[in-house]
């Protein structure tokens, strides 16, 4: 019997969070290439970094896993917030706030809040922004390539599971995580499978095992100079080409080794049980 993501109560309760975003954008993806054409939506230049001291603190930027739970919704709450999708400038002046409240109740390696630390953050908030940009005009861009597909993402599909997009075809379930195609991001994409957990309500960390198998990366070019079957770029921002991103949909819903049956899942199982469990804690407290 097939069985559908939407189905399991409390990751499909997360799931409609993001499609009433969605619903408040109202944003087809050629609208949002529109949007990010304008001027003000013209990509940040990278902050080059200099200095044996300045690039130990850049690595301990790098280190952090995380900058609080706001942070890893901090997209969200600014296209609430703002009611369209912010500018990279917008994104990297909010999460800096976010950051530098967060590094000062942590201290990571007891290195003090500077300009170094905010030149870091900022980077990295940059690219975190692109990474956003692209997987919403991927979720636009899959959902008119394939109106009778199920495309879905939310926080805890990403932040829990370590996964982007979820796509139900026909026949399959279908996982995929959209990355820069670089040796940086293939590094940290092979962390990101063995990171993951949440803290309950008494602070207590729980620890999630993501499972990746079968899985399918979609992967962007950084720069605008590449020539790439797979990239355009609009005001410096990477976006997937439809022809491209179509080829390779259909390609892994043909062949057996990418994703899943729909008729049950042990991820899904796995996560609706984690999160259950998560719950059960908070209402015990």
């Amino acid at each position: 019997m097939k069985q559908s993501i939407t189905e399991y109560p409390l990751i499909a309760a997360d799931i409609r969070e993001q499609e009433s975003l969605y619903s408040m954008l109202s944003l087809t993806a050629g609208q949002l290439k529109e949007t990010l054409a304008l001027p003000q939506y013209a990509v940040n230049e990278y902050q080059r970094i200099e200095g044996k001291a300045s690039k130990r603190i850049e690595e301990t930027v790098e280190r952090v896993t995380g900058f609080g739970t706001q942070m890893s919704s901090a997209f969200e709450a600014l296209l609430t917030e703002l009611g369209r999708v912010p500018t990279q400038t917008e994104f990297n002046e909010y999460c800096l706030t976010l950051a530098e409240d967060f590094w000062n109740h942590s201290k990571p390696d007891g290195i003090a809040w500077d300009d170094t630390v905010a030149t870091a953050v900022a980077n990295r908030n940059n690219r975190c922004y692109i990474s956003q940009i692209v997987e919403l005009h991927a979720v636009l861009m899959l959902r008119e390539l394939f109106p009778k597909w199920k495309v879905v993402g939310s926080d805890l599909l990403d932040n829990l599971m370590g996964v982007d997009i979820v796509v139900e075809t026909g026949r399959k379930r279908l996982y995929l995580h959209v990355m820069k195609n670089s040796r940086y991001s293939f590094l940290a994409f092979r962390k990101k499978m063995k990171r993951g957990g949440m803290r309950d309500a008494n602070g207590k960390f729980h620890r999630y095992y993501r499972d990746f198998t079968g899985d399918k990366t979609l992967m962007y070019e950084g720069r605008p100079e590449s020539s790439s079957d797979t990239t355009e770029f609009v005001n410096g921002l990477p976006l997937f080409k439809a022809g491209w991103l179509q080829s390779q949909l259909i390609l892994f819903d043909t062949f057996g080794q990418f994703g899943e049956p729909l008729d049950g899942s042990k991820k899904l199982e796995y996560m609706e049980g984690y999160l259950k469990a998560l719950k059960e804690v908070e209402e015990a407290a």
